[in-house]
């Protein structure tokens, strides 16, 4: 589906709806030569720490019931995502839906939606890829499969080649010295980690080998962290799952849209507004 001429400026003014955003220092550009503590992402462990790591997946639960107490803090129906009905919480006020045809499909329709007091406003629709394995429910989804994870997920930071569009999520501008860690053996599975610091293998080829991302092309250029399997990962179950812009085909398991559409998303997205992204078959969210 093509994006409508007015996306733009209707992120613009939704966003003008919502209430102020207040950006914490942490939002600052990270560089090479900050301190170990400063470059680990929100809740990666330090290197004196092992952390959790078979803890059971994040996602939100299918079918749960709600009282009328929690009914009442949780947000409104997301539009195409019925599955997902009382289990997001009411201070999320940021949603993408990324819609497929079904669970081997390749392509999607990326939506973004803002919520203005108790309904959701759709403020763009992008065409979408997907792993080359199709859609997987995230907690069967397996590492190297090619496999996009169907579910509900928090995206709570970003990075890129280039500099912060102008998001107020924690923004990683990165260098050759970025690494995101998909080396099973590492305390760092699954975060952002300076190659310096070591802790991981440090190969881009093989079994255990991890993205170096400055090197990966405009696919990185923009990119926003999709929280699966995260931050409690298990192992094997996969790492390095984002939003970012188009690369040359299908993805490896990540979810991409055209380049100036992700530095329009980035733009539009807000540490405090919680932004969640729900993926799946669109007969399957509706469900």
């Amino acid at each position: 589906m093509r994006r409508t001429t007015t996306a733009l400026a209707a992120v613009a003014l939704a966003a003008a709806l919502l209430p102020v955003a207040v950006t914490s220092a942490a939002s600052a550009t990270a560089g090479p030569g900050t301190a170990a503590a400063a470059t680990r992402p929100a809740g990666a462990a330090s290197a004196a720490e092992a952390p959790v790591r078979r803890a059971p997946d994040a996602a939100a639960p299918l079918g749960a019931t709600t009282s009328r107490s929690a009914r009442a803090s949780v947000a409104p129906h997301v539009p195409g995502a019925a599955r997902y009905d009382g289990t997001l919480s009411s201070s999320v006020r940021q949603v993408i839906v990324v819609s497929a045809a079904s669970w081997r499909s390749r392509t999607a329709t990326l939506s973004l939606y803002n919520r203005v007091g108790s309904r959701w406003v759709r403020v763009a629709t992008y065409p979408a890829r997907l792993g080359y394995g199709g859609l997987v429910v995230g907690t069967r989804r397996v590492q190297d499969t090619g496999t996009t994870p169907a579910g509900s997920y928090a995206i709570t930071e970003a990075f890129g080649r280039l500099t912060n569009p102008g998001t107020s999520l924690p923004y990683f501008h990165v260098t050759n010295d970025y690494w995101w860690v998909e080396d099973r053996n590492s305390l760092y599975y699954n975060t952002m980690r300076l190659g310096h610091l070591g802790g991981f293998l440090r190969r881009t080829t093989g079994f255990n080998a991890s993205e170096q991302v400055a090197t990966m092309g405009a696919q990185y250029d923009y990119a926003a962290v999709i929280d699966f399997n995260r931050p409690h990962p298990v192992v094997g179950r996969g790492a390095g799952i984002f939003l970012h812009a188009y690369g040359s085909g299908s993805t490896a398991g990540c979810v991409s849209i055209p380049g100036a559409a992700m530095r329009a998303v980035l733009q539009g997205l807000h540490r405090w507004a919680e932004p969640h992204i729900i993926i799946g078959p669109g007969s399957w969210l509706a469900a």
